[in-house]
């Protein structure tokens, strides 16, 4: 400890001393931990004095690591021995320092800790703080937070006294205040909670009415009687659409979901519909919160609210934004996942037409779904067909997908629609992906049920007639192309080709990985490496690897890209009003 200390004063009148501290902590954490015990002691002895210290630090990356250096004061400030308004400002100064960052705010507590240590200095920090009037940065509440860790009783009275005051900043940082404060006395509670209610009753401030519902969630969920008040302070404000006001909502929902209730919840969703498409961090607030309302498998809470939310912004944000919800459905393949797509097919909305390809849009392959009978409506006309056309118009890059819907609807199809779904997966799935299609037919010729088994069975005999109506046409030698045809043809696409894989080399990953460095293989069935240890080298042979990759393009683009592109949107807008 002696020789740190000795070090530490050292490095202090070389003017390195924060070269040192950066030199030495993490060592210090793997070893005896007494960096924070010397430091303390050098600066109590009047040896080092810290905060004049740190009140210089500059965020500087080229010469220290900022906040590895900033968390030493972290550890020690609570512990230091100094005035509290130069160790206020000295606060400050590093929390702007700090910029954007997430870590900004870690001094805050360990301020609070250093102010609670004594009782004269919240006293002392809220009149300065009050006096100074900034609007940069908040001392107030942090004086209130530290002063009710001594006298609670008193400092929840200055706080509630601050409220009615005139300046709202003020009222802002002491209703912050007493949401932080670490209250368990029930009248205290009450107190400050009728407080803010009373004077938010007439607010429309923004900012005020978010610090509200924060302080006020905080406040009401230590007293389970008081939960109304709460619920009547929503009620009162469930009209106001403040953007700071519904990203508090959007973060009580996620951050403290395991302490909402089913009341508070709704309101809280109500409020969160109103949330502009531009902001992203409540969208991502609201992502999780309704992910982990879906694990409790309360999905017509989350149906409602989409429903709501996407009327509200125009469908301007989609479903996608939603990621951690739309993964968690995932795991409710076969009911929350085939309920909503029947749903959002059903609703002739173009948008949640949209909507139910983007759940499933990121699986290359597909994936094998169902509609959910329990939504087709059984006394509307036509409801198999608009449902198989739908599927094979938004679902048709996904053949899988869109094959296995439709045969979930063959078994309670009317014997009158089951024509017009035959021609609309003969054509265009079957046509353009006759390997896989055919091969899902093939298997379902055996399937139990008669009625899908009769249905793969035509399907494969029009592919058949199709096949024969083709072989034909290739013998009629006048729409044979000649062979000079063929050739000119085949170097322009030889041409086209070489181009495509030059400019798909030039942003390759591996490329800029290996600087360039290409190896072209003349003959053999081995690659040659060498492998350098200093002056000399080893050969390594190692056998070529056969790697492949299959996918199936639609044929029909290439045949008739016009006439596909023209039926399938006709598949999609089908019915749609919006």
């Amino acid at each position: 400890m002696e020789d740190l200390k000795n070090q530490l004063i050292q490095a202090y009148k070389d003017e390195n001393f924060f070269e040192f501290i950066q030199k030495i902590y993490y060592q210090d954490r793997k070893g005896d931990k007494i960096l924070a015990s010397a430091l303390i002691e050098v600066h109590n002895n009047k040896e080092i004095d810290l905060i004049a210290l740190f009140s210089e630090f500059k965020n500087s990356p080229e010469q220290h690591d900022f906040f590895s250096v900033r968390r030493v004061l972290e550890e020690v400030l609570p512990e230091l021995d100094a005035p509290v308004i130069i160790t206020a400002n000295c606060v400050k100064h590093l929390t702007l320092e700090a910029g954007q960052d997430m870590a900004a705010g870690m001094l805050v507590s360990p301020f609070i800790s250093f102010c609670a240590n004594k009782p004269t200095r919240p006293t002392e920090l809220l009149k300065h703080a009050l006096a100074l009037g900034d609007k940069e940065f908040d001392h107030v509440s942090t004086a209130l937070i530290a002063g009710a860790k001594i006298d609670s009783a008193d400092y929840v009275e200055q706080a509630i006294g601050l409220i009615s005051g005139e300046c709202e900043l003020v009222k802002q940082r002491s209703i912050f205040a007493l949401g932080r404060m670490n209250l368990d006395n029930e009248e205290q509670i009450i107190a400050a909670v009728n407080a803010i209610m009373d004077f938010t009753k007439t607010s429309k401030n923004d900012q005020t009415l978010a610090t509200s519902l924060r302080a006020l969630f905080a406040l009401t969920s230590r007293v389970n009687k008081i939960e109304m008040l709460f619920l009547s302070f929503l009620d009162c404000h469930s009209k106001h659409r403040g953007e700071n006001f519904i990203h508090a909502a959007s973060e009580t929902l996620f951050y403290d979901a395991e302490k909402v209730s089913l009341n508070v919840e709704k309101r809280l969703l109500d409020i969160c519909i109103y949330t502009p498409e531009k902001n992203s961090g409540t969208i991502n607030n609201l992502d999780y919160a309704l992910e982990k309302i879906l694990k409790r498998n309360d999905f017509e809470a989350c149906i409602k609210f989409f429903d709501e939310f996407f009327q509200q912004t125009n469908f301007k944000v989609s479903i996608k934004e939603f990621d951690s919800f739309v993964r968690e459905l995932h795991n409710y393949k076969d009911t929350y996942l085939s309920t909503l797509i029947t749903k959002w097919l059903l609703s002739q909305n173009i948008y949640l037409c949209k909507f139910s390809l983007d759940l499933v849009r990121d699986f290359d392959k597909g994936l094998s779904l169902s509609f959910d009978e329990n939504c087709i409506p059984s006394d509307s006309e036509g409801v198999y067909v608009y449902l198989a056309r739908k599927a094979c118009g938004w679902f048709f890059n996904q053949p899988k997908t869109a094959i296995s819907l439709i045969e979930s609807l063959i078994s309670n199809a009317p014997d009158s629609e089951l024509n017009e779904i035959e021609k609309a997966v003969f054509n265009p799935l079957c046509i353009s992906y006759p390997r896989s299609i055919t091969e899902q037919m093939e298997s379902s010729k055996e399937a139990e049920c008669k009625r899908l088994a009769q249905f793969a069975n035509n399907v494969l005999t029009s592919y058949e007639n199709y096949q024969t109506s083709i072989r034909a046409a290739v013998e009629i030698e006048e729409l044979k192309p000649s062979e000079s045809d063929r050739h000119t043809y085949w170097r322009h696409h030889n041409k086209l080709m070489d181009e495509s894989m030059k400019k798909a080399r030039s942003k390759s990953f591996l490329t800029s990985l290996f600087a360039g460095n290409e190896s072209v293989l003349l003959y053999g069935n081995k690659s040659i490496h060498y492998i350098h240890h200093g002056d000399q080298k080893t050969r390594q042979e190692i056998p070529l690897q056969e790697i492949s990759h299959s996918f199936e393009f639609a044929s029909m683009h290439n045949v008739d890209p016009h006439g596909l592109e023209n039926i399938l949107w006709q598949f999609k807008a089908e019915g749609c009003q919006a």
